[in-house]
Formats: C-alpha cells, sequence, structure tokens
C-alpha cells in the first residue's frame, strides 16, 4: 500500500488527509495544533489515522503559521543592517498617505524598531557601479553590537543591491559566520526586482519568522524521517504551487499565505467540478479569515502581497495568490 498525505496546521487545529493511491480510499483526522511542538499535532493525526509514514510517497504541507506570525507581531527579535543613510526606509515606506480624509489614520509600526537598525558604509548608485567600497572591518563592530542585543534573526538589504549583489552576499557570508546562531537573509536572496522599500520589507519579515519556521520544519522533516519517510516533503507556496523543504527553511516568507491559497485552489476545482467559474472563496479560521475571488474558473496571482492590508500594512515581494486575510482571532470575518 502506498498513498499521500496532506496536513495544515492553523492556528487553532493542525488537518490531515491521507488518500490512497491505489484504492482511491481517503482518510482525514485532525488534532489541537501545538505551539509549542507545531510537530507534535501532525504527528497525532498521523496515529489517529493509522498511518504508516515509510508508506507515504510523498506530504504536502500547508500552514498559516507565517501569516500569523507576521499579523500577531510573533516573530523573532530581528534587526536589519543597511546602507549609511538608509535606516529608515522600513518608517518612510511609499511616503504616502493612504486614506488622506482620516485623521486618525496611522500606519502599522515596522516589524524592526529603529534601535535595531543599523547602518553600515557602502554604496551602489542607480546604474549598479559601485560608488563607496563595502567597509569590511565595520561588520566586527556590528556583530557584537548584535551580540549584545541577543538578536536571533537579521536582515541585510543595501541600496541598489538589486542591480549588485556583491555587497549584501559578502555582508552576509561574513555575519554568518560570525552569528552561526542567527538566521541571516540577504534582500537579494529573495528578489532582485527594484522598489527599496518592498525589497527591505521583504528581507525584514524573512528574518522576522525565519527562527521559528525553520527550526520547526527542520525538527518535523527529522521527525518523519526517524519514523521511516523516504518519500519528498513538500511545502505549500504562496503562487499555487509547491516548494521544497529545504528552500522553505531558508526563504520562510514564500509561506505567507501557505495554508488559505490551498483552500482557494480547492474552492476552483470544487467549482469546476459543479460547472460555477465565478464564486468567491471564503475560509474561516480561528486566528484569520481569509477570502479570494475566482474569476472564470482561475485565481489571480499578484506579485506584491500586503500584510495586514494595503492601508496600514506593509508589502512582500513575491509571487502570492490574490487573497485578502484580515483579523488575529477567533471569530475574524471579511
Amino acid at each position: 500500500m502506498s498513498y499521500v498525505i496532506a496536513i495544515d496546521i492553523g492556528g487553532t487545529f493542525t488537518d490531515l488527509v491521507a488518500c490512497d493511491i491505489e484504492s482511491g480510499a481517503v482518510a482525514y483526522t485532525k488534532s489541537p495544533t501545538t505551539y509549542d511542538k507545531l510537530g507534535d499535532a501532525i504527528f497525532d493525526c498521523i496515529r489517529k489515522a493509522a498511518l504508516n509514514p515509510s508508506q507515504a510517497s510523498f506530504i504536502k504541507h500547508g500552514t498559516t503559521l507565517v501569516i500569523n506570525a507576521l499579523l500577531q507581531r510573533a516573530g523573532a527579535k530581528t534587526a536589519l543592517i543597511t546602507t549609511k543613510g538608509f535606516r529608515d526606509v522600513l518608517e518612510i515606506g511609499r511616503g504616502n498617505r493612504t486614506q488622506p480624509f482620516n485623521l486618525r489614520f496611522h500606519r502599522e509600526p515596522p516589524l524592526i524598531p529603529r534601535e535595531l537598525r543599523l547602518e553600515i558604509t557602502e554604496r551602489i548608485d542607480g546604474t549598479g557601479q559601485v560608488r563607496v567600497a563595502l567597509a569590511k572591518h565595520e561588520l566586527l563592530d556590528l556583530a557584537q553590537t548584535l551580540r549584545s542585543a541577543n538578536v536571533e534573526a537579521l536582515a541585510i538589504s543595501f541600496l541598489n543591491s538589486y542591480l549588485t549583489p556583491d555587497h549584501e552576499q559578502e555582508a552576509a557570508r561574513e555575519l554568518r559566520r560570525l552569528l552561526p546562531d542567527v538566521f541571516v537573509t540577504a534582500g537579494t536572496e529573495l528578489s532582485r526586482e527594484w522598489h527599496e522599500f518592498e525589497r527591505t520589507a521583504t528581507a525584514a519579515a524573512n528574518a522576522y519568522v525565519g527562527p521559528q519556521v525553520s527550526r520547526y520544519i527542520a525538527e518535523f522533516d527529522s521527525g518523519l524521517r526517524d519514523g521511516g519517510f523516504n518519500g519528498s516533503l513538500l511545502l505549500m507556496g504562496s503562487h499555487g504551487g509547491v516548494i521544497s523543504a529545504e528552500r522553505g527553511g531558508r526563504e520562510p516568507i514564500t509561506l505567507v499565505e501557505s495554508g488559505p491559497v490551498g483552500g482557494c485552489i480547492g474552492a476552483a476545482s470544487y467549482g469546476q467540478t459543479l460547472g460555477v467559474e465565478n464564486l468567491v472563496a471564503f475560509d474561516m479560521g480561528g486566528t484569520t479569515a481569509k477570502c479570494a475571488m475566482i474569476e472564470r474558473g482561475r485565481y489571480a496571482v499578484e506579485s506584491i502581497y500586503h500584510v495586514g492590508g494595503p492601508d496600514a500594512g506593509f508589502p512582500i515581494r513575491g509571487n502570492v495568490i490574490d487573497i485578502l486575510e484580515v483579523g488575529v482571532g477567533g471569530g475574524s470575518i471579511a
């Protein structure tokens, strides 16, 4: 017997569905999500369904872990290193007031506070030419500052690095060496597109959720292998496809809508079966509520996703199914 397993970790429950490849038989179960050790709930579901991981050909895993951590501001203590003079890019954003007639409007504070946004001497100009070389000697002092602040994660985003990533890559290599216990991510490892605010916000968000997500994926994969699983562990990407566990641990921001997009794709498939091309996919979760439009049997994929909404949230650069998510508690409704 061989089967495939689908798993979804939500803010309240963890769900599992398994399908026998030969017979088509389906087994499903659920357990309360175990926040202290997320994999425990999955292994509890596997036991309830009387499954043997060694007989699974692959496991597909979706989760709301990333979006919940961002909305609830429950991520790691994160710092940012950027080009001298540009530490406030996250604060300034686009500089626009998205609700000009709302006197009480305020943008959500950045994920990284100003005291943890540090600068380094370097400069790439708008054509990609090096104006000021990277001051490598400053990295040692920066590492000591970050160590003293007990930082868990670090984002690196230099001006115009999307054109010439050498400074970012060199700084990331050295800081990973100096700070082996810190999750380090560079903006150009996630996106090589322009717009400083969007790239910096994406790097900051990736670092913010990095320690928790990468640790969980590594522990869960190890637990599966110990149980005899020899197949592929695939993670549901926000674009509607799947990514490897290794990439998910390195670039957890690609999982920002990992769980909800599965429901969106399922709704489109269900509508196709019923002969309904236009519908609204709605998912009421224990932490958030989300909805998406299915038009002519298809869903839209956007290149920029706004965590918390376009008015007061912050942007993520990456392909995400066009989905709206609100709330940070049970009973939230859009």
